[in-house]
């Protein structure tokens, strides 16, 4: 479920993007509007992702990667 959401959001920051593009394309004061708009929608999501990230990393429902590299490998 968690990591559904997290695609969810991910999507819905490149379909933001998106409709940047078309804003930068169209240009003018209608372009401009929705590029802002845009812009808007891709920082408040992608704050919005980094906090849902972490405070899901403290409630135990993601785990990081446990790859620890031997010192002797390391070392070669």
């Amino acid at each position: 479920m968690t990591e559904a959401l997290i695609v969810i959001v991910i999507i819905a920051i490149l379909t933001a993007l998106g409709f940047g593009l078309i804003g930068l394309v169209k240009g003018g004061k209608v372009g401009s509007d929705r590029m802002f708009k845009s812009l808007a929608t891709r920082v408040s999501l992608s704050v919005i992702l980094f906090l849902f990230v972490m405070f899901a990393g403290y409630m135990g429902w993601i785990e990081p990667n446990n790859v620890m590299m031997d010192a002797s490998v390391v070392q070669k």
